[in-house]
């Protein structure tokens, strides 16, 4: 009997050493545990990306939206308990420097119209929300189009202002150094009128190519947004992040599922 016992002892020491006992390092996120093996999956935060264009009244013109339907939708934003980020709280989440709201959201305008002024920044102010305007500078102070006045006051107020090239052009399009000029130019200009860094990017028409990417790359651009549908999170390539196009001709339930529709 107590040579079973030793030798028994003698097979577990050598076990031991050979699968010696090591502490599971758990993943945040939630876990589920065996008799044998723990197994940790690590939570992603996706946020959506809402991209308005102008907001008015144009019957046939699916890029503007009316004043009514977009009150709708930041009064249903707000009844939910989403939090509109900042432009520089959703890069502080993206690098995992800063813990994400429960139901972050991030909303951008393109072009520069003047009815973001007039129209779309009072109903964000009654709810306090932040946004940021992608600008096409060329625009400016033309007919129906921001003026700088407008641009600073929305600055100040607290809107993130970024560029969107000077013409609005099908970028594919240009050659590489008239591309450069386009995306390099608004950004000076932006830079020289409202101070700070304008190194996010959206494409105009959500166009590009691997020369768009190569010039947002040297000239140190942290982002860029396409229009390609979808949310976004940490795993996607930087200059290349989904929105969520909000058309003036979706019925407001559309809207709330393409708001609500999970990461593929």
């Amino acid at each position: 009997m107590m040579r079973k016992s030793l030798l028994l002892a003698g097979i577990l020491s050598l076990t031991l050493l050979i699968y010696p006992l090591v502490p599971v390092k758990l993943v945040s996120g939630s876990a589920t545990a065996s008799s044998d093996t723990m197994v940790a999956s690590e939570h992603v935060v996706t946020i959506p990306i809402l991209n308005y264009h102008s907001i008015g009244v144009a019957p046939g013109n699916r890029y503007v939206l009316s004043p009514q339907a977009f009150e709708r939708q930041m009064k249903y934003l707000a009844v939910h308990h989403f939090t509109p980020l900042t432009l520089n709280d959703f890069t502080l989440i993206l690098q995992n420097q800063k813990a994400a709201p429960p139901r972050p959201v991030l909303l951008t305008f393109d072009d520069g119209y003047a009815n973001n002024a007039e129209l779309a920044m009072p109903i964000l102010r009654q709810y306090n929300f932040p946004a940021t305007l992608f600008i096409s500078l060329g625009a400016v102070g033309q007919p129906g189009y921001l003026s700088w006045p407008q641009i600073k006051e929305m600055h100040a107020a607290g809107w993130d202002i970024q560029p969107h090239t000077v013409t609005h052009p099908h970028l594919p399009l240009l050659d590489a150094d008239k591309q450069r000029e386009e995306i390099m130019h608004s950004r000076q200009q932006l830079e020289e009128q409202l101070g700070g860094k304008a190194d996010v990017f959206a494409f105009p028409y959500g166009e590009y190519n691997e020369e768009t990417l190569k010039i947002l790359r040297e000239a140190g651009f942290r982002y860029a947004f396409t229009t390609q549908e979808g949310r976004v999170d940490s795993s996607l390539p930087p200059l290349e992040l989904p929105r969520i196009v909000v058309y003036g001709d979706d019925y407001f339930r559309t809207w709330k599922k393409k708001l609500l529709r999970p990461a593929s």
